[in-house]
């Protein structure tokens, strides 16, 4: 489900997870929503993992029935990696040929998860200072095409994103994206990153990929948030990414 040229951004999800992973339906049930949704450029993008067992990720054995799955439909080939504390991202050079899009997520530092874990951070600073350093250091892998959910944080420290993620914190990794030729995504379900992100984004003519994230049928399309981001921020057609595959 792929269109050559410019689509409307309204028509892009380049984020979406099914059952190979943690989504609650199958592929063909989300390219057939996707379509009812009148979507035009989509990518499957679940969970992969080939470095350490991870729940609900695509290992190594299953990469090939995945890819092979999602050659049935016309979609955009993708997985979402896991960006580790190290800044190493849990995909080999070798596979990303067989992809059109490589994610990467960062999803836990100091094993808190950024989810559904109330431990405690006594040192805010010191934490958010360890995301900036592990997407730059995966940013440098040369795997990545497009960075997820870029500043999101854990729940218990949510609510203070907008003081601890600085200007100086959002250049420093904005620069990197632009350094690499990463794409900064749009996160649908989290809304993130703010207006501020954006601002430094189009300001550094570095792209955004517009992704709802989805894990749920009703999640699938639901970009709104970026729609409304790109319409408010003026956001040039040019800054928006679409894979090389497309073209």
């Amino acid at each position: 489900m792929s269109s050559r040229g410019s689509p409307l951004v309204e028509k892009i999800d380049l984020h979406i997870h099914t059952s190979f992973s943690d989504g609650n339906y199958s592929v063909e049930e989300a390219v057939k929503i996707a379509e009812i949704k009148g979507l035009k450029v989509l990518a499957i993008t679940d969970h992969y993992s080939e470095l350490q067992y991870r729940p609900n990720r695509i290992t190594r054995s299953q990469f090939s029935r995945y890819v092979q799955t999602l050659n049935s439909y016309n979609v955009l080939k993708g997985v979402e990696v896991e960006i580790l504390q190290d800044g190493t991202v849990s995909i080999s050079k070798k596979k990303v040929d067989e992809l059109d899009i490589i994610i990467g997520g960062l999803h836990s530092i100091n094993n808190i998860k950024f989810w559904g874990d109330s431990s405690p951070i006594w040192d805010t600073k010191r934490f958010v200072e360890k995301v900036r350093v592990a997407l730059i250091k995966a940013m440098e892998s040369e795997i990545l095409d497009v960075i997820a959910h870029v500043s999101w944080l854990p729940e218990i420290i949510r609510k203070e994103t907008h003081r601890v993620i600085t200007n100086d914190w959002i250049k420093s990794v904005v620069d990197a994206c632009y350094d690499w030729g990463v794409a900064v995504e749009l996160n649908c379900a989290w809304k993130v990153p703010d207006e501020r992100f954006v601002e430094y984004c189009v300001k550094k003519e570095v792209k955004l990929s517009i992704g709802s994230d989805a894990h749920q049928r009703s999640m699938i399309g639901k970009t709104d948030y970026a729609i409304n981001i790109i319409k408010r921020m003026k956001v040039p057609k040019d800054l928006i990414f679409l894979p090389t595959s497309l073209f």
